[in-house]
């Protein structure tokens, strides 16, 4: 989400905030970085913490579940652990690499069957990250 401006000339990016209970370690609340913000959250809900601030970033680059929570109610409660808490999308290696290409052995999963199917193991060609660098001219 980014702000025009054109009479004035300014363009600015809206900014997320996160913000972790003290009571409760595993609930964060996301809401825009502004004071103004966290002043207009329902008692309920300002009322769980206090609060201690998190992770910033801008709107733009958060995941379409938690944009869209933050557009339509301003602010968005997630109950996850802080290790296991995605914000933001981030591209895959390989799609960041075009030169790379997917395991022609495991076909891009990384996990090769072994005993008809019964097992499966490591890819042995791509030692499981399911993609490798492709050879120019093949």
């Amino acid at each position: 989400m980014r702000a025009e401006f054109p009479q004035c000339g300014l363009e600015f990016a809206v900014r997320y905030k996160v913000l972790r209970s003290n009571k409760d370690k595993r609930l964060h609340l996301l809401c825009r970085e502004s004071a103004e913000a966290l002043n207009a959250l329902p008692a309920a809900i300002r009322h769980l913490g206090p609060w201690s601030e998190g992770p910033e970033g801008e709107v733009l680059r958060l995941r379409l579940p938690y944009r869209s929570m933050l557009a339509e109610q301003g602010f968005a409660l997630l109950y996850e652990h802080a290790s296991k808490l995605h914000l933001e999308t981030v591209a895959a290696v390989h799609v960041l690499h075009p030169a790379n290409t997917d395991c022609p052995t495991c076909k891009g999963k990384g996990r090769v069957p072994m005993h008809h199917g019964l097992k499966d193991k490591e890819c042995p060609r791509c030692g499981g990250r399911g993609w490798i660098k492709a050879m120019p001219g093949r």
